[in-house]
């Protein structure tokens, strides 16, 4: 399959905002409740029989389907926009190169992200910075994005986010921000479902009683 096909959007947006710790637990009950629909599974294993039986241009409708959420989580980890946009380009490039690989009984939305986390894992050894590791990504974000009313409530959600320990805070973008389901992110992650339900608990109530000690009220 010639990977020069398929052309990657080059649309940017301000996902600073998506960080707001007042709508934590509104997001993910949308998200929950948006992802139960298994029509959209369903339509992905077809598209994907359709690439493999020789209809590459179906591949861009997968891309177009998942480019923005895909940035989304490369940008939450790397902590810049023009290093998300090189890791989520990379993210379908791997897709393209070993769709073959692909097994059908697997979601596709979890097998992507499992992409997506390796291709940012690699980022970060090729580049050598691991001084801007997962938390120094949400610092960097702060100075250089603008975000105007809610600066305050970025740097407290900052703050809280980076006293979690790196597994607690890698489940909870997931299910949160992506919603994913607990054993979509094992899958993604490598561990037991079960594991990622109790990181997913102590994450939250961790992240619970570190924005109530700042004064921020908690209804979750």
């Amino acid at each position: 399959m010639e990977e020069e096909k398929f052309q990657m959007p080059v649309r940017r947006r301000n996902f600073s905002s998506f960080f707001n710790p007042f709508s934590l637990l509104i997001r993910y009950t949308i998200c929950k409740t948006f992802y139960k629909n298994e029509a959209i599974t369903m339509t992905d294993r077809e598209r994907i029989r359709r690439i493999q039986s020789g209809e590459p241009e179906q591949m861009n409708e997968l891309i177009e389907t998942y480019y923005q959420e895909i940035f989304q989580y490369c940008y939450s980890r790397t902590g810049r926009e023009s290093a998300a946009y090189d890791c989520a380009q990379e993210t379908f490039l791997r897709v393209i190169r070993y769709l073959n690989r692909y097994v059908e009984q697997k979601k596709f939305r979890a097998y992507l992200f499992g992409i997506a986390r390796s291709v940012c894992i690699d980022f970060f050894r090729k580049k050598a910075e691991a001084e801007l590791g997962y938390e120094d990504g949400y610092e960097e974000r702060l100075r250089e994005e603008d975000f105007a009313d809610q600066v305050s409530e970025q740097v407290m959600l900052q703050k809280a986010m980076q006293c979690l320990k790196p597994e607690q805070r890698e489940v909870l973008d997931l299910s949160y921000f992506h919603g994913l389901k607990a054993r979509e992110i094992a899958y993604v992650t490598g561990e037991k479902t079960a594991t990622v339900k109790s990181r997913i608990r102590q994450g939250l109530k961790n992240l619970k009683t570190i924005l109530e000690e700042e004064g921020y009220r908690w209804n979750g």
